[in-house]
């Protein structure tokens, strides 16, 4: 039986200087949970996420993790940016078995597992800098998935993605459920088709619950 998790994020703020990013900025999630957030751009989508992955600080307020104090932890949370964020000089699957090892995870078995599943497998002897964005884009989903994280926080996860890769982020998403809390930054919903999920959106810095989304 898979253990709940919970996230709270209470009255989170962010403030650089004198502009203000985020304002009280409170929801809840638990394991099984999708969140999609949504807003403009330059509302601090990604700031948000940032914080929650532990890369930047709130100005104010609080995050808790089965409500104790919440802080960078590589065993329990996943970021995948809209940037891909690897080691260029590395193949394929020296960049998947460098993270297996700093998360403490996977085996080779597993490293030749993912790299199938997101069709690198192939490919897993190529530096990563000649590799194309929708691949390097597969080759980081496939570093979230090594990390066995509880909380997987994607921006804008679709960037560079064609549509086989598109439908095997869904299969993603779909298939974490059962283990993880994600949180998804996207702007155009219809990638999102076939996926219950409750969307949360940033206006002027401040969350709008959006609704439940069924399938």
């Amino acid at each position: 039986m898979t253990t709940l998790d919970l996230l709270e994020v209470n009255q989170l703020g962010k403030q650089i200087g004198a502009k203000r990013i985020l304002t009280d900025v409170s929801f809840r999630a638990e394991t099984g949970d999708l969140l999609v957030l949504t807003g403009p751009n330059g509302v601090g989508k990604t700031t948000l996420l940032r914080i929650l992955a532990g890369l930047s600080t709130a100005s104010a307020g609080e995050i808790l993790w089965n409500g104790l104090g919440y802080d960078l932890n590589h065993g329990q949370i996943g970021y995948v940016s809209h940037k891909p964020m690897l080691y260029e000089t590395l193949s394929v699957q020296e960049n998947l078995v460098f993270f297996a090892q700093m998360y403490g995870r996977g085996s080779t078995e597993r490293v030749r597992e993912l790299l199938s599943i997101v069709g690198l497998w192939l490919h897993r002897y190529e530096p990563v800098a000649i590799l194309s964005r929708g691949m390097q884009q597969r080759l980081a989903l496939a570093r979230t998935l090594i990390a066995e994280a509880k909380l997987i926080l994607y921006d804008e996860p679709f960037t560079g993605l064609d549509q086989e890769g598109q439908a095997l982020l869904r299969a993603i998403l779909t298939e974490q459920r059962t283990r993880s809390i994600q949180i998804v930054i996207a702007h155009e919903l219809e990638l999102l088709d076939g996926l219950s999920y409750e969307q949360i959106r940033l206006q002027e810095g401040r969350l709008l619950q959006g609704g439940l989304r069924d399938a």
